[in-house]
C-alpha cells in the first residue's frame, strides 16, 4: 500500500512537472544576449563590440550611380554624424564597389556594397559593420538599426557579433583555463574544437540555450572564444563571437 501512494506521489509530481514545462518553456537567448553572458561572466574590462554583416542585394550589376544611391538610402537611415562621413569609390568593366565610413557618439560604422559583373548579369553585396566603444549593451539595439538600415529580409542577412575585453598583464595558463571554461558554461555551450598552445586558446562551441548555428567540420557551432596575450601593451585580450569571431585576433 505504501509503495501505491508511493509512486501516485511521484507520478502527480511528474505530471505537474510535465505542465509546467509546457507552460512555461525554457526560452533560447539570442546571440546578443548570450554574448553579454557570457562576456560578464569573465569579469574581464570591456574594450569594444561589434555586429557584422552581409546579405546580397539583388542579381544584378549595378553602375555606380545605382550603388551611390543604395548607399545614400542606408546612410541616412543610420544617421552618422556628417562631419565623420568618408566615402571610397571604386569602378572597373567588372566591378562597381562604395565604401561608407562615420561614426555617432561611441559607434563606427564601416558600409560597403559592391556589385560584380557576371556573364549577362552580376550580383551585388552589402556588407557593414558597427563598433561600439567600451560598451557592449547596445549590441541587440545595434542589430535592428543595421537590419532596418539595409532594408532586405532580415533572414537573409548573415550575422556576427562579437564582444572584447582585457585584463592587465598575461593571465597564469590555470587562469585563461577558468575564465574559458566559466565563459562557456554561462551559457550552457560545449566545447567542439580548438586551438591552445602557449600564445593562443581558441575554442569552437554549441550551445544548445542559444539560437542558431553554423556547420563546421560536421558539428553544431554558434560560440567561439579565444584568449591571447600581447606584449606590446602587457594586456591579456579575449574574444567571444557569436556565431564565429568576425575578425583575427
Amino acid at each position: 500500500m505504501k509503495k501505491r501512494v508511493l509512486l501516485l506521489l511521484v507520478c502527480i509530481l511528474l505530471t505537474f512537472g510535465s505542465f509546467d514545462a509546457v507552460a512555461n518553456p525554457i526560452r533560447k537567448l539570442t546571440e546578443e544576449e548570450a554574448l553579454i553572458t557570457s562576456f560578464e561572466s569573465t569579469g574581464a574590462e570591456v574594450l569594444e563590440s561589434t555586429i557584422s554583416c552581409w546579405t546580397k542585394l539583388n542579381d544584378k550589376f549595378l553602375t555606380t550611380k545605382q550603388i551611390e544611391a543604395e548607399m545614400a538610402k542606408i546612410v541616412k537611415r543610420i544617421n552618422p554624424d556628417k562631419a565623420t562621413a568618408v566615402k571610397n569609390l571604386e569602378s572597373s568593366d567588372q566591378l562597381n564597389k562604395i565604401v561608407f565610413y562615420g561614426s555617432k557618439g561611441n559607434k563606427a560604422y564601416n558600409i560597403a556594397i559592391e556589385s560584380a559583373k557576371q556573364g549577362a548579369g552580376g550580383e551585388t553585396y552589402i556588407v557593414a559593420d558597427a563598433s561600439m566603444d567600451k560598451s557592449y549593451r547596445d549590441l541587440a539595439a545595434e542589430r535592428q538599426n543595421i537590419a532596418n538600415a539595409i532594408q532586405v529580409d532580415e533572414d537573409s542577412i548573415n550575422f556576427s557579433s562579437c564582444i572584447i575585453g582585457t585584463y592587465k598583464g598575461k593571465l597564469e595558463e590555470r587562469d585563461a583555463e577558468k575564465k574559458s571554461r566559466i565563459a562557456l558554461q554561462s551559457i550552457n555551450a560545449r566545447k567542439v574544437e580548438g586551438i591552445e598552445n602557449e600564445e593562443l586558446k581558441s575554442i569552437s562551441a554549441f550551445s544548445s540555450s542559444v539560437g542558431g548555428y553554423i556547420m563546421s567540420n560536421q558539428a553544431r557551432v554558434n560560440v567561439q572564444l579565444a584568449i591571447r596575450y600581447s606584449s606590446y601593451d602587457d594586456k591579456t585580450y579575449i574574444w567571444i563571437g557569436t556565431p564565429l569571431i568576425p575578425m583575427g585576433y
